[in-house]
């Protein structure tokens, strides 16, 4: 009797966790507000609004923080980290929901699907939690992931070594102009849009989201600090940034023909702001970008402590790393917005 009142009781404590969850019920909402805001020339409307859509992800980053710290993490508490997980990547969760209903041809209906999206996911998450489950069965659970942890990384350098670096190399430049984009873009096209060696970097990025996959489920179980954290939510937004940014490029824009050039990507000439469905990619790239970067940092983290090298020294370089990518981040997201210098 009194073990069940004490599990009634924690399992109480833990609803806390669906805040971020309940607050990304309105994020389309708090676009449309940006959307407003910016056309009324409204700055401290626009900062509210957009203070709103980066608080999804924020919140739900303090919430999966705060349940990776637990000292046990038993059956409630690894599906409020999926809850989280899932949470935090709500603003490519968004563009990937609205793509799809372009392509479906349905107009107008992008706020009542995520309405009815979060709705299911709340109420499986409820259902879940209501159902009794066995910490100690949870703790049996040892899963061996060095082999896929390994193919992971050695597919995350070739895809940085190849793509990512010399493709986010060329955003940065767009603060330069269009024109240098451009120029830039059509030499590093010769290289990952070869024949031979883009069908390899589509399989490489599917071949991260599934062992992603695998490696992100035992580590919902497990104790992190603010670093293995956030490897895990920016490898959880990832999985469904890739999985868009693919859809977008491969279905929706070469089958009706359009080139996936910088004009394309920043809605030129209405531009990010001041286009009424554009403004979700804001959120989508600027967190996109630097959570890519702060990915990358966190792993070579793991590799470093993997080998021996001190856990502050290890923090030390991720942290500098993560200072650096932010600001790449900033110019890249800059000039995208039409800042040009």
């Amino acid at each position: 009797m009194n073990s069940t009142i004490a599990r009634a009781d924690r399992t109480s404590s833990l609803y806390w966790h669906f805040a971020p969850t309940v607050l990304a019920l309105g994020y389309p909402w708090y676009l449309t507000k940006f959307y407003e805001a910016t056309s009324n020339h409204s700055a401290a409307g626009a900062l509210f609004a957009i203070a709103l859509v980066y608080a999804v992800p924020a919140s739900a980053f303090v919430s999966l923080l705060s349940l990776a710290r637990l000292d046990a993490s038993g059956g409630q508490a690894v599906i409020l980290r999926r809850l989280a997980h899932f949470t935090f990547a709500s603003p490519p969760l968004y563009v990937i929901v609205g793509v799809l209903l372009y392509l479906m041809k349905i107009n107008g209906a992008d706020g009542k699907v995520w309405l009815g999206l979060w709705g299911a996911v709340i109420v499986g998450s409820l259902l879940a939690l209501s159902t009794d489950r066995s910490d100690a069965a949870l703790s049996r659970l040892h899963v061996n992931t060095g082999r896929v942890r390994v193919l992971h990384g050695v597919a995350s350098v070739a895809i940085i070594a190849v793509y990512l670096f010399p493709h986010l190399g060329n955003h940065a430049v767009g603060i330069f102009g269009t024109d240098v984009h451009k120029a830039v873009m059509l030499v590093l096209r010769r290289v990952y849009r070869a024949g031979w060696l883009e069908p390899v970097l589509i399989g490489l990025f599917f071949f991260q989201i599934v062992s992603g996959l695998v490696l992100l489920t035992p580590k919902l179980s497990l104790k992190q600090d603010f670093l293995g954290a956030l490897q895990t939510a920016s490898g959880a937004y990832l999985v469904i940034f890739i999985a868009s940014h693919i859809n977008s490029v491969f279905i929706l824009a070469r089958y009706f023909g359009t080139d996936t050039d910088y004009a394309w990507a920043t809605y030129q000439p209405t531009g990010l702001i001041r286009d009424a469905w554009s403004e979700r990619l804001i959120p989508h790239y600027s967190l996109g970008v630097l959570l890519v970067l702060s990915h990358i940092a966190c792993g070579l983290r793991t590799v470093m402590l993997a080998h021996g090298v001190s856990i502050q020294r290890a923090n030390r370089i991720c942290w500098s790393l993560i200072a650096a990518c932010s600001v790449w981040t900033v110019i890249i997201v800059a000039g995208m917005l039409g800042v040009r210098v």
